[in-house]
């Protein structure tokens, strides 16, 4: 009986203890909530249409913003949008915006400080206690036995993750397959077991991030390291500028510099190899510019996950649930790409295009910038061609058969 009553209490000390972290980390969703997370969210519990909801909405964002670029001469279209041209750059600059700083000063904002260092920490000792759960019991045996995943050069992307000098940040960029592709391509990948400070931040959809709420967003993508960014915005809004600030303090970063979904049917409608980049990954190279060591690019491609969650050619909105089985996932790591010259070559002249249009906050995006997003856009567009160009399309690319026409439920 001693012994049942001692396992008892040592049941209910766990429950407690667990009770309390969700707890406090519902409470730490009010009490800090997600980056730039509009008021409205936090009484309406889900992230608005329309764009006007928004404190500083603009009608065009990242998602819209494609670059310039020659056409290959193989006959491929491999641009990011060849039509583009000067009304790009007019309208990366719309709606500039810098976050402002509301906090306390004096005791208060020494109390305020510290309230925030616990609930930070807190914040990162639920997220990899969840982020080690969820791959160990969901996602990795999910990837690993019931379907096949095969990386080549695996070990310059782990290397990068966990050998790269203090204050290095690591920006890894990929192809974008699937709603899966993060975590559960991101499982397979990573150094096992990981360390909190050493994952990835990563960009979620507004709608998907807000989809259960503000509390929700807080204890599933926040706390694994998952930032809003509204595609109602440009890429100036402050929740994008929280995610490039994090590279800069020399963290790792993964962006989809397509910005949105594109399987191999929509590729081969298009004749691509690859979906159209936007600037977004130049901006994030360029807000480096003043961390402690030049950045390190990885870029990866991967095929695969187009299987085994994928879309309906002929409703591309619908996806074939649930994920299936069966299927061989193949990444390719590439060679770091090198944008220190691109930094230094810009650098004297960003300098005296903020101070000639008296711009002090490091932000805010001028034309001498959009040159620089420009040519590093290409530069990380010509690395993930050159791994898509290695790619069997007829054994890598073929769409699962249950959204081929005719399939139970294709195009419905």
């Amino acid at each position: 009986r001693s012994g049942e009553a001692d396992e008892d209490r040592g049941r209910m000390l766990v429950r407690a203890a667990l009770a309390s972290i969700l707890l406090l980390q519902g409470a730490s969703s009010f009490l800090a909530p997600p980056p730039a997370a509009p008021h409205s969210l936090l009484h309406r519990g889900k992230a608005p249409k329309d764009a006007s909801a928004l404190p500083t909405s603009h009608p065009l964002s990242a998602a819209c913003l494609p670059l310039r670029r020659g056409t290959n001469g193989g006959g491929l279209d491999m641009s990011s949008a060849p039509e583009a041209g000067g009304a790009r750059k007019r309208r990366v600059r719309q709606g500039n915006t810098v976050t402002v700083n509301r906090r306390p000063s004096g005791v208060a904002g020494a109390l305020y400080a510290v309230a925030a260092a616990a609930l930070r920490l807190l914040r990162d000792v639920y997220g990899q206690l969840m982020v080690f759960l969820f791959d160990t019991l969901l996602n990795r045996p999910f990837l690993n036995i019931l379907n096949k995943v095969e990386i080549s050069d695996h070990k310059r992307l782990t290397d990068a993750i966990s050998k790269r000098p203090r204050g290095t940040p690591l920006i890894t960029v990929s192809n974008h397959q699937s709603s899966l592709d993060e975590p559960l391509l991101f499982s397979t990948v990573i150094p096992w077991p990981i360390k909190q400070w050493q994952l990835r931040y990563s960009l979620c959809n507004d709608n998907m991030f807000y989809v259960f709420g503000p509390v929700f967003a807080q204890l599933f993508f926040y706390a694994a390291r998952g930032l809003p960014i509204w595609r109602s915005q440009s890429i100036n809004q402050p929740s994008f500028k929280d995610f490039c600030d994090k590279a800069q303090q020399g963290g790792w970063c993964h962006i989809f510099p397509e910005g949105r979904l594109w399987q191999p049917w929509k590729l081969k409608k298009e004749g691509r190899l690859l979906g159209k980049l936007k600037p977004g990954v130049g901006k994030l190279v360029g807000h480096c510019e003043t961390s402690k060591n030049p950045p390190i690019v990885l870029p990866f491609y991967h095929t695969g996950m187009h299987r085994v969650l994928p879309q309906f050619p002929s409703n591309p909105k619908k996806q074939a649930m649930p994920p299936k089985t069966g299927n061989t996932i193949r990444v390719r790591v590439g060679e770091p790409l090198d944008m220190s010259d691109l930094i230094e070559k810009y650098r004297e002249r960003r300098e005296a295009a903020r101070k000639d249009l008296s711009i002090t906050d490091g932000w805010t995006t001028t034309p001498v910038d959009e040159e620089l997003y420009a040519e590093v856009t290409e530069r990380v567009e010509e690395a993930l061609v050159a791994l898509a160009s290695q790619v069997d399309q007829d054994k890598e690319w073929q769409t699962h058969p249950s959204v081929l026409p005719g399939a139970d439920g294709a195009g419905k």
